[in-house]
């Protein structure tokens, strides 16, 4: 049955990214993660393989985006696979312009780690919703 929450560990790695701490979403993963953006924008990856390469990508795109909070969150677990609903309020790190996006995540364990995550994102929309 879904949850109104994220599970612990996924809320405390989306709380470290709002706080600009790469390494609390990286510690969450196995080493040869996988991060698939299916809905990928012309020219922006599809695929970040390993641990160490994502971490280099949320390091550039923390450059972008000061990760706020989340909103409408709808969570279940299944065995080893999470899958999250909600949506994400941020701003532009440049010049502070809210944004909203939309998100579902399907994230695959192992270990207890995240090894592959498929994030469909929607478009980047104006913000104003929750803060």
């Amino acid at each position: 049955m879904p949850t109104n929450t994220l599970p612990p560990w996924l809320s405390d790695a989306m709380e470290g990214l709002a706080a600009g701490d790469v390494d609390a979403w990286t510690d969450t993963l196995t080493e040869d993660a996988v991060h698939e953006f299916p809905f990928a924008a012309p020219g922006a990856p599809e695929r970040i393989e390993g641990r160490e390469a994502i971490r280099a990508y949320l390091t550039v795109v923390l450059g972008h985006v000061r990760f706020g909070t989340l909103s409408g969150v709808r969570a279940r677990e299944i065995g080893d696979e999470v899958v999250v609903e909600a949506e994400g309020h941020h701003h532009d790190a440049a010049g502070g312009d809210p944004f909203d996006l939309r998100y579902v995540w399907i994230i695959t364990l192992r270990d207890g780690r995240m090894a592959r995550i498929r994030d469909y994102m929607g478009p980047r929309r104006p913000g104003g919703g929750a803060a």
